[in-house]
């Protein structure tokens, strides 16, 4: 369990770290560039490990990878466009409300966490919750409404990638390189679609290499969370993986300047207790 911690924790740095520089980025190129171009580059890097590999299909996994990458690209999309008209320290926090599907699926599917890991994943959601909690000068944006119900989304959306990546990895059957290649597969044809109904994708220029680099941090982060999904309860390594919030505010915090409430720094404390209860346990 405490590998699967480590990876848990792995991923949501990874994640944290791609969500801000993806933020960052779709302020200067629109939002579907940064997603189609960012998960394209990300497919390619898992497209050359699995050849590297030598590691065959399992139909178990592509298809529960395709269902997720379905929820993912559009959760993703939704993620962007909503850090690109709010505050990341508003938007990310409510995305990682994410961390209570796996919770609830964890519980549904007969394997509930144990005590210990129980105050663990409560101490961890109640910071992440108070992380959330915005000061009068960290506003949602322009259209608070829009990007509330976005960030939303997003928190629905990763949350059943989640549940959805642990089915494809899980079991004999299993393989979590090809269920997240698989997922990348089907947001970048979902992306696809969604650009030709309306116009093509727009091409990042001179911004692609950092737009290239989100997409290898968000499919390094979906290998980590895949591999610990399978070593750990899906409940703690859900909610351990939806603490990228926190990297994404403190990232924010130190190069934009924007400014944290006592609060949101209590929520930072409580979150880090959540994850030592749930070393200990």
């Amino acid at each position: 369990m405490t590998f699967a911690i480590a990876l848990g924790l792995g991923a949501s740095l990874f994640w944290g770290t791609a969500d801000f520089f993806g933020g960052m980025q779709s302020r200067h190129v629109p939002v579907l560039a940064v997603t189609f171009w960012s998960q394209l580059a990300g497919g390619l890097l898992l497209l050359a490990v699995l050849l590297g590999r030598g590691e065959g299909p399992s139909l178990h996994a592509v298809a529960y990878g395709c269902a997720a990458g379905l929820f993912g690209g559009s959760a993703l999309l939704a993620f962007y466009r909503a850090l690109a008209e709010g505050a990341m320290s508003v938007v990310a926090p409510i995305a990682a409300g994410a961390g209570v599907v796996p919770v609830v699926a964890a519980f549904v599917g007969g394997t509930p966490p144990t005590a210990p890991e129980i105050a663990g994943i409560a101490a961890t959601l109640a910071g992440i919750a108070l992380v959330s909690r915005p000061t009068p000068g960290q506003q949602p944006g322009g259209r608070p409404g829009v990007v509330v119900a976005l960030a939303l989304y997003a928190a629905l959306g990763f949350g059943l990638y989640f549940v959805l990546v642990h089915a494809g990895s899980d079991g004999p059957a299993g393989s979590p390189l090809w269920t997240v290649a698989a997922g990348r597969a089907s947001s970048i044809a979902l992306l696809l679609a969604i650009a030709s109904s309306g116009r093509r994708v727009p091409w990042p220029g001179r911004r692609l290499p950092q737009v290239a680099l989100v997409g290898l941090f968000d499919s390094s982060a979906n290998v980590l969370f895949a591999y610990a999904s399978t070593r750990g309860n899906l409940g703690v390594v859900g909610v351990l993986s939806s603490l990228y919030p926190v990297v994404t505010v403190v990232l924010a915090r130190v190069v934009l300047a924007e400014r944290l409430s006592w609060t949101q720094r209590a929520g930072v404390v409580l979150a880090f207790l959540g994850v030592g209860l749930l070393a200990g346990g």
